[in-house]
């Protein structure tokens, strides 16, 4: 019984950590931001994040289109807050993207400002497994810089 339990909680916290769960950052962030999917579809009213962070005192999310994200181009948001929840409108962002196990080399995409804290940018996967990507935040002379690890599907 206990060690279902450990097991139980141990998948709990690796799901968690996935980014499978999503979890308000903070008491003050009211609701996780929508992410519009670039080709509409009747079906799909809100995509899922891939994951929130808290970066100093910046809240982040990220979004892709297709979530899971795929082998090949996908097309990633961020939503970027400050402790608040107030949208961050004048920062530049961009994705950097890179295997967890293998280096791929340096693959940054600028990321196109959509007004009230929404980004976006196509990144490209060149094959399925563990990938991170790298939010760069540039505001105001100061640079932020939050991790996300994902895996990417065929």
């Amino acid at each position: 019984m206990i060690r279902q339990l450990t097991l139980g909680l141990a998948g709990i916290f690796l799901l968690a950590g996935c980014g499978i769960f999503s979890v308000p950052l903070t008491q003050q962030a009211t609701a996780l931001p929508t992410f519009t999917p670039a080709v509409q579809d009747a079906t799909v009213t809100q995509i899922p994040a891939l994951g929130g962070k808290t970066s100093g005192s910046l809240l982040v999310w990220i979004f892709s289109d297709p979530n899971p994200p795929i082998r090949g181009d996908n097309t990633f948001e961020a939503f970027v807050a400050d402790a608040n929840g107030q949208p961050m409108t004048d920062a530049a962002i961009s994705f950097d993207i890179n295997m967890t196990n293998m280096n791929h080399g340096k693959n940054v995409v600028a990321a196109s400002s959509l007004g009230n804290g929404r980004y976006r940018g196509v990144v490209h996967f060149l094959m399925p497994g563990p990938w991170r990507v790298i939010v760069g935040i540039e505001r105001g002379g100061q640079t932020n810089a939050v991790r996300f690890d994902f895996m990417v599907n065929w």
